[in-house]
């Protein structure tokens, strides 16, 4: 009995490698509904394939090589890669996922880009969007490998090394080095804090505050509450 349904899981992953990227399926199930093999357009259920192309929406569990949808609701995991433009639930990357929106979980092996996301997000190496709502954590940073700014942080993130490096931060930020912030309202910690326009509190070895006009450097704590303060 066991050896018959090896062999029909071999048999039905064979039938997936052989469609690669095709708009072929094969589903146990109603129509749309049940569990799927291929690069099926629309699944409610479970769904499994290697490389999707022009999927539509999933509703369900979706695990593929590399997953690519219009909509992804529910559990979704890209072995390699997740390129789902809106993706609602829990999305798991092997490697390196990006969307448009995604509201949820999001838990990836080296990091995740998104325009925006709400929830909560574990990257290997890194974390960026435009707007990131919610709980971020990192080992690396919250920050793109390169100048560019994250537009808005609400919420908390951590970073082992780099703290949210964003035009605006409303929320918290912990790390060893918090030098990348525009605007920051809420609290950071770590061994270096920098913002060129703070208000709130900065907690750390060495405080820098650019819109405080006395007490810009200070070791331990440094603290504003000066709106539209200019240097």
């Amino acid at each position: 009995m066991k050896q018959n349904k090896c062999t029909l899981i071999i048999v039905l992953l064979y039938f997936c490698a052989l469609s690669f990227g095709q708009n072929k399926h094969f589903t146990i199930g109603y129509k749309e509904n049940g569990l799927s093999f291929g690069n099926s357009m629309n699944t409610n259920g479970v769904r499994f394939n290697i490389l999707d192309r022009n999927v539509d929406i999933v509703n369900g569990i979706n695990i593929s090589g590399i997953s690519k949808s219009r909509i992804s609701n529910g559990l979704n995991l890209g072995i390699i890669l997740n390129e789902n433009s809106i993706c609602n639930g829990i999305v798991l990357n092997g490697l390196l996922g990006e969307s448009i929106k995604a509201n949820g979980i999001i838990i990836s092996g080296l990091g995740y880009g998104a325009n925006k996301i709400n929830g909560i997000g574990i990257g290997g190496l890194g974390f960026v969007g435009d707007t990131l709502n919610g709980l971020f954590m990192s080992p690396f940073g919250i920050s793109y490998w390169n100048t560019e700014q994250i537009k808005v942080v609400n919420g908390l993130t951590i970073g082992l090394i780099i703290g949210a490096s964003t035009e605006k931060l409303n929320g918290v930020s912990i790390s060893l080095f918090n030098n990348w912030i525009g605007e920051q309202n809420g609290l950071t910690i770590g061994m270096i804090n920098r913002a060129k326009k703070l208000y709130g509190f900065q907690l750390g070895f060495w405080n820098v505050a650019e819109n405080n006009r006395v007490f810009k450097y200070m070791p331990v704590l440094n603290f504003s509450f000066r709106k539209n303060t200019d240097q």
